[in-house]
Order: structure tokens, then sequence, then C-alpha cells
């Protein structure tokens, strides 16, 4: 790409300059082709900017996979850079092929029109600038002349007729291994998938790349149906945003996910919501006021008396979402949030360090097992006599905004587990003997691996 704006800038007033970041994630692999981007620039007279970030690290810090940690840092990087030259545009190299594997990806994990279109060939500052979760100084971003939008110039050319230009012009790029990865899901499309898909249809990356321009149209038009609706459905707060409850239910189901999706996006959200995420939202929706979920990012979903409210952090923590419900075995509850409790019978009792398990030896479960909200005047058996719930969750230091709703596992009238706190003297079964295993299991959420 570099190769061919040089060769087009000659007869356009256009200026070029490199950005590369090294990610030290492959160590003097890596640091060798930072030096080889820094060469190229500099025979072809270009400036470059070379930068590095341990983005292992990163990941780390912020709980991340290494796809969402490299983006973040490329992303905070190119605005920063694009800001203070003052540039028009910052040109990324996704090919045809990357875009087929995009709406591959997208496809196996469940997306409506706007997962399954793809990656835009061009967008706007405030549109990209975010990916990197990267918000420059406004005052660079007020003195700028023209906002940079991102462009993608190759996204309809393939990956074979990029290798056919190499050839011809004698280039010879260097190498991602981590491209061959195959404990990747992208690597395992592109390198496992995408054949076998090429022996139904030798042009399934040009008919890919057609279904997400199609679907591209679609979904401007459903988020230009929802403009019309947004003034009247958003109230945007400094903590979040409120959707006027009867306003969004009274709306076509796409234009509900879109309004939440867009909502999400507004306050912060980076993950890319999943229909999961939105049928629970919308499932939350209709349960009463008062449902509380947690979307990726820990980013809070209120339902209230007329309001959806999208903002705000979970303290993350099981919340029940009755009053109370029956605990089959084996058999699930499924909890606010992604939490769920889970019973499953056990031919011999395991030690168990665990505050999230409890184990009750089979021959003690003469009576109903019941999930259930604290009550007034909750009291849990100790070795030296009982204490009452309200204090044993104050002890705990449990937020006092998750006590009401949290879950308390009751064998008929008695108490026997205040979850991930405290369990009753003698109910925890003895090491081989029968044993019904019961587990809180909190959500997990993956983010997608996207090149954008």
């Amino acid at each position: 790409m570099l190769h061919a704006l040089r060769t087009l800038s000659n007869g356009f007033d256009c200026r070029l300059h490199v950005v590369h970041l090294d990610h030290m994630l492959r160590g003097a692999e890596s640091e060798s082709e930072a030096a080889f981007v820094a060469e190229i620039a500099r025979q072809w007279g270009l400036p470059a900017t070379i930068e590095s970030v341990d983005v292992g690290q990163l990941a780390h810090t912020h709980n991340l996979n290494q796809y969402a940690a490299g983006r973040i840092a490329r992303y905070r990087l190119f605005a920063r850079v694009a800001a203070s030259l003052g540039a028009q545009a910052l040109a990324v190299a996704h090919t045809a092929n990357d875009q087929a594997e995009t709406v591959l990806l997208h496809l196996l994990r469940g997306a409506g029109s706007d997962g399954l279109s793809g990656m835009r060939p061009l967008l706007g500052w405030e549109q990209w600038r975010t990916f990197g979760d990267a918000f420059v100084e406004e005052k660079q971003t007020n003195a700028l002349t023209h906002a940079p939008r991102l462009i993608r110039p190759l996204l309809t050319t393939t990956r074979a007729a990029i290798e056919t230009y190499c050839d011809q012009h004698k280039l010879l790029p260097r190498r991602d291994p981590a491209n061959d990865d195959t404990s990747h899901t992208r690597a395992r499309i592109r390198h496992n998938l995408l054949p076998q898909l090429i022996e139904y249809n030798p042009r399934i990356v040009e008919a890919l790349c057609r279904t997400a321009d199609t679907l591209t149209a679609e979904h401007d038009l459903l988020e230009r149906s929802l403009d019309a609706s947004w003034p009247r459905l958003a109230n945007l707060r400094q903590s979040g945003i409120d959707l006027d409850l009867a306003i969004w239910q009274s709306l076509h189901p796409a234009l509900q996910r879109a309004a939440l999706r867009r909502a999400y996006a507004l306050v912060g959200g980076t993950a890319t919501l999943r229909m999961a995420d939105l049928e629970r939202a919308i499932g939350a929706s209709t349960r009463g006021v008062g449902r509380v979920i947690e979307l990726p990012g820990g980013i809070a979903l209120t339902v209230g008396y007329t309001m959806l409210t999208i903002g705000g952090v979970v303290i993350s923590g099981p919340q029940l979402l009755d009053d109370q419900q029956p605990l089959a075995i084996p058999g699930e509850i499924l909890l606010q949030g992604g939490w769920r409790v889970i019973a499953t019978v056990q031919e011999q009792a395991l030690p168990n360090a665990s505050p999230w398990v409890v184990q009750i030896t089979s021959e003690s479960l003469t009576q109903p097992l019941i999930i259930r909200r604290r009550r007034s005047g909750d009291r849990i058996k100790g070795w030296r006599g009982s204490r009452s719930i309200q204090d044993v969750m104050v002890d705990a230091k449990l937020p006092q905004s998750l006590r009401a709703a949290w879950p308390i596992l009751v064998r008929g009238d008695e108490i026997i587990w205040v979850a991930g706190v405290r369990v009753a003297a003698g109910v925890q079964a003895s090491d081989g003997v029968s044993a019904v295993n019961i587990a809180i299991v909190g959500p997990a959420y993956v983010l997608a691996e996207e090149y954008i």
C-alpha cells in the first residue's frame, strides 16, 4: 500500500507520513520489522514515527485479549500522530480477503447487518478515533483543518492481486507469523474454512465482499431511521443515556437493537455487542422495574419505570432475577448479567476451597433446595450459635447495592449458604461421600478478533 500511495502521490499534492507500532510480542523479530519499516521510509524519503508498546502487558492490565489490546495501542498512536500532523486521512491496508474473513467471523458468532457489513472503506474521525480509546486533546482536535478520516484503499483488492503487485515491483514485504497461528479463530477461517468454501464458489471472497457492501447500505438505512427517532428517544446525561421506555418499546425490533448498540457505544462501550447481549437486554426490559444486567466491559443497563438507562459500571456479582426459584438437581438457574447457579451430582465430594462452590451430602437433601433473596430476620447457623444475614454481609464487605438480590441457598426453611460468603455449620459434605455440587459461575465475555 505504501508503495502504491507513494507512486500516486507524485501526481497529487499529497504528503505521506509512515506510522509503525512494534507490539513487543515477538522480541527481536518484531524489533527487526520496526527497523525494516524505518529503513524503507528512509530510502523512500518519507518521514516516519516508529514506536513500541508492550501489548502483552497492556492486555494483562486491562483484562483484554491480545487482538483487542493491540488494536487499542495502534489506534491510540494513529490518532495522536494524525492529530499532531493535521493529517487529512489515515490509510490502513486491509484487503478484500480481510473483509471476507471478517464477515465469516461475525457470521459464525451470530450478527446482524452491522456485523455482517464488515469493515467500512471510509470512516469519519469521530468513528475511528475511539477504536483505541484514543481521545486526543480537544485543543488538538479543534485545531485540525480537516479531521482525519480513516480510509481502506485496498478493501476491494484481493490478497492474490497484492502478491502479484509485489512480484511485479520486486517488493519483499515482511510476513507476520501470527497470521498463521491457527489457535486464533481468524487464522482458522483463513487457512481452513475459506479454502473449503472456494471449492463451492471459486469467487467466494468477492461474493462475501458484495454481501458486506449490500448490508452496509441496509445498515445505513437503519441508522437513518434511528436518527429520526433519536431526539425523542434518547436523553444524554453525563453519567449515561436514558432511553424513553415507551418510545423504545414501540420501535421495530431491529431499531430497538440499533438503539441499544448506539447508546452502548456512546457511553464508552468498546466491545462488539453480541445477539446474546441484546436479547438479555430486551428480555430484562419486559421483566419489571429494577432489573440490572451487565453488558460487556462492565457497563450497566438498568430498567426503570419510564426509562431504560445505559451507563455506569456494574459492581460485578451475582444478582437474582426473581424473588425465589426452586433449584433442580441437576439443574441451572440464570441470574442477572450472565451469572448462573449450577447444581450437579457427584459420586464423591472433593476437597474444595472456593467460596463460590458448596457441596452438600446427598442424604441430607430431604427437602427441596431454593435460591432466594434475603428476608427480614434471616439468620445462618454457625458453630457457636447463629448470625443475622445482614451482619454476615456487612462483615464480608458486600456492597450494599448488591445485598438485596444476592443469592441465598435454602433447604426447606434453613439457610445453608450465602453464595460466595458463608456456608452454614455442618453443611459441607465430607470428602469421598456422595454429594450435590452447587456452584455460582460468572459471565465470560469474548472480544471480537477484528481487523479494525
